[in-house]
């Protein structure tokens, strides 16, 4: 009797040993909240918002008279006040300014008419040691064609040159390849010129030069002859600008994120039809056997940490009491497995339903409803913040990212306001429909912008050189995918998810071996990030045997690219410098005053 009872307790502990594993291979290991690399600091230590230092040596030039530079204007003036440079704005359709009293001039117009004889003045600025970039492809008029041999043009027709892709010079630009950057509804939009033996050219698209500086006199002329003046190309202007002084130095963020949004979330029933016809499983078992073990491995082999956006349900509710989701052994499984790997979890929402009331109108109908009241965004925002907690107490959940990147102003209140844990909005970096569009910043009330650049596993002409102007201009690269993409033909579903790893892991690969010091962070390390990158203050001095650095509002440490265009660099004292490429290195500020010995 005695036997038998102790052989079924035998048996009853190795059924107990038995669940167990599968709860913990299930759940995951319990995860232990881990300190990433550029952390969120408290609102009390942002005191500054993309200030510049020093006196206004530069002089920006627009017409307001001019449709074009209209439109240019915010976009040029943004890269002027993301890289701190201390600048005036003069408009031409009030008058031409006095070029002297200034160090550089950057001309954001298309046409010189306004000037006449008074551009003589500019070309003499430039002579006598001044920098004057054309940041903007110039009409041909009289007024260019007096100063065009000064510029280094020695043709130049009336027409405009058909610009289809973008190709830098090997050493100009970071992550450019021997591939050029090909363009999307592309026109005639720059000049159809030729350049002499004096300008050196940085970019072209073939036979027309898109960049190119000329020495003149003591100083330099440099031209953007770019005509895509948007977003999503500001690193190609900014590019042009670095090419003015001796040395330029302008802080950037330096860090790259990858979000998976909807996930962890209920994972859909059925199957998916290019699921079933490439491996034979439905849904469910593709994300546990196949989608994730393999994205997971990914981002082991280039050491990328994902940041995973919950969805508590995808029912529609908007109004009434909303329900908790009782089945979460998914969240459980996906939710521990990502944080075990080092990833982190915000929020993405109760449901998929953008955070808009009864007075929100959508441009574009994406097939949303529209929430009852500000009282149910809030049950929903405590609702998913409570059932996010529930799953993972010991995480810091900090992020919010919109449903479909879709947002209203009362919707932003909310969660600034009441929603203290929320210290970070990670919406859209480029405009699109009825988009909540960012800069990367921190508002004045401490909510931080961290927009997301590119997206999907599809290759994209447009995604691809958006993606490599941020990596020149912010130093950043913010990427987001969704399980379902294998659900939707038009996030490439119909391709398969071998054509979709091997964009993402292309994508992985090209961040890694253009920039290889650029941080991995999750989406609090990049709100952290560009909480240091918006509150630094530099104010620089170059002399001919030095540079010194003297900051305000560094926290901790600072990130800034180095363009050499004449002389060497040499020791460092109070940060670290890296050479990336060519004639650019990455400088990380650790201390207040940085000196770097210089030789000309």
């Amino acid at each position: 009797m005695k036997k038998n009872i102790f052989i079924l307790l035998r048996i009853m502990v190795g059924f107990a040993a038995i669940v167990i594993i599968l709860l913990i291979e299930r759940a995951g290991i319990p995860y232990k909240a881990s300190e990433g690399n550029s952390l969120i600091v408290e609102n009390d230590k942002i005191t500054h918002y993309k200030e510049s230092s020093g006196s206004r040596k530069c002089l920006f030039i627009t017409d307001s008279s001019d449709q074009n530079a209209v439109n240019a204007r915010k976009n040029l003036e943004q890269i002027l006040i993301d890289m701190r440079i201390p600048y005036e704005v003069a408009d031409v359709a009030q008058g031409i300014p006095d070029p002297f009293g200034y160090d550089k001039i950057v001309i954001g117009i298309r046409h010189l008419t306004s000037f006449g004889e008074k551009i003589l003045d500019y070309t003499d600025f430039v002579e006598d040691g001044g920098k004057l970039l054309f940041w903007l492809p110039l009409e041909r008029e009289d007024t260019l064609d007096i100063i065009a041999s000064k510029l280094g043009i020695t043709d130049n027709s009336y027409s405009f040159a058909e610009v289809d892709l973008f190709n830098p010079k090997d050493d100009f630009m970071l992550g450019s390849t021997h591939v050029p950057f090909s363009l999307v509804d592309y026109y005639n939009s720059s000049m159809q010129v030729n350049v002499d033996s004096k300008s050196e050219v940085f970019a072209d698209c073939g036979t027309t030069p898109l960049i190119w500086r000329r020495k003149y006199g003591e100083g330099y002329f440099v031209v953007c002859n770019f005509g895509y003046c948007e977003k999503a190309y500001r690193g190609i202007y900014s590019s042009a600008f670095t090419l003015l002084d001796d040395v330029c130095i302008y802080p950037v963020i330096n860090g790259a994120t990858f979000y998976l949004d909807d996930f962890p979330s209920p994972v859909p029933k059925g199957d998916g039809t290019y699921i079933r016809r490439d491996y034979g499983m439905d849904i469910a078992e593709f994300y546990t056997n196949v989608w994730w073990p393999e994205l997971l491995a990914l981002g082991s082999k280039y050491d990328f940490k994902y940041t995973g956006l919950i969805i508590e349900t995808y029912e529609d509710q908007v109004s009434g009491e909303l329900k908790s989701n009782t089945d979460v052994a998914d969240y459980y499984y996906y939710g521990n497995m990502l944080l075990n790997s080092g990833g982190e979890l915000g929020i993405h929402g109760y449901n998929h339903q953008p955070l808009c009331n009864q007075d929100f109108v959508y441009e574009v109908e994406l097939g949303y409803n529209l929430w009852e009241s500000n009282d149910k965004i809030r049950d929903a925002l405590t609702e998913v913040t409570e059932f996010s907690a529930g799953l993972f107490p010991n995480t810091h959940i900090q992020v919010y990212v919109p449903p479909s990147n879709v947002i209203s102003e009362e919707g932003r209140e909310i969660i600034d306001e009441e929603y203290p844990n929320i210290t970070t909005i990670a919406s859209i970096y480029l405009p699109q429909g009825d988009t909540f569009v960012q800069e990367f910043d921190v508002d004045e009330s401490g909510m931080i912008n961290t927009p997301r650049i590119v997206s999907g596993g599809v290759k994209d002409n447009y995604m691809r050189l958006a993606a490599f102007s941020e990596l020149n201009f912010h130093l950043v690269a913010s990427h987001f995918m969704h399980p379902d993409d294998l659900l939707d033909e038009d996030r490439g579903a119909e391709l398969g998810w071998k054509s979709i790893k091997a964009t993402v892991e292309e994508y992985m690969n090209w961040l890694n071996v253009s920039v290889p010091p650029m941080r991995h962070l999750t989406g609090s390390g990049m709100a952290g990030a560009v909480q240091r990158f918006s509150n630094i203050v530099l104010d620089i001095e170059q002399k001919d045997d030095s540079i010194t650095i003297k900051t305000q509002g560094l926290i901790d440490t600072a990130y800034c690219i180095v363009r050499v265009n004449r002389g060497e660099l040499g020791d460092v004292t109070g940060g670290t410098l890296t050479h990336l490429k060519g004639d650019l290195y990455l400088l990380e500020i650790e201390n207040e005053t940085v000196k770097i010995r210089y030789k000309q």
